[in-house]
């Protein structure tokens, strides 16, 4: 079984033969070369990456523009 449930096992243009850990809020994680920092977080299971600043709602990756 996948310990990454959101990460193909094989294919795309990764290279899965060497990890490279990184912090993000606080939290160890795990990516490979090749992942951007977007797709290693949900690769990760992270899906929430920052709030809102006025009613403090979640934001993904895809909501993360400037203007929060």
């Amino acid at each position: 079984m996948n310990a990454y449930p959101s990460r193909r096992t094989k294919g795309g243009l990764i290279d899965r033969d060497r990890v490279i850990p990184f912090h993000f809020n606080g939290r160890h994680y795990k990516g490979y070369p090749g992942d951007t920092l977007a797709s290693a977080l949900l690769a990760n299971g992270v899906r929430v990456v920052a709030r809102s600043l006025k009613y403090h709602r979640p934001r993904g990756v895809v909501g993360a523009g400037f203007e929060e």
